[in-house]
């Protein structure tokens, strides 16, 4: 990828996988939900109803978490989900992806969070 990962820079457009399909990452928002606990089943992990509620509530000031979300089936689809605390900026502190979906996209959500809060953190 020759973009830059500067903050926003990667936020809010498509980005083309090696195995497809083509993501877009953006902020999660509340309503997205039943879509990252649809994710979760998928790679067969159980979570918390309140965990889940907490991921999709959190706070700007201190949170970062984004998603990733492609067409499948005529559908927005989340594939992958990523957390990252904003006073530990180098390190997501939670990634999960739908490797049956696609490669490479761990790592395009832990750049893009890291780049992120990174600059949040510069910018304060």
């Amino acid at each position: 990828m020759a973009e830059s990962p500067t903050s926003g820079a990667l936020l809010a457009r498509y980005h083309p996988l090696p195995r497809g399909p083509r993501v877009c990452l953006r902020l999660v928002r509340r309503r997205d939900l039943a879509a990252i606990a649809d994710l979760y089943a998928r790679q067969g992990i159980r979570v918390p109803e309140l965990s889940l509620a907490r991921l999709v509530s959190f706070d700007l000031l201190t949170r970062l978490v984004l998603c990733a979300t492609a067409l499948i089936d005529g559908r927005e689809t989340v594939l992958g989900v990523a957390a990252i605390e904003l006073d530990r900026p180098t390190e997501p502190t939670l990634v999960v992806v739908d490797e049956a979906q696609t490669d490479g996209l761990a790592e395009l959500l832990s750049g893009a969070l890291v780049a992120h809060a990174t600059a949040i953190r510069s910018a304060a």
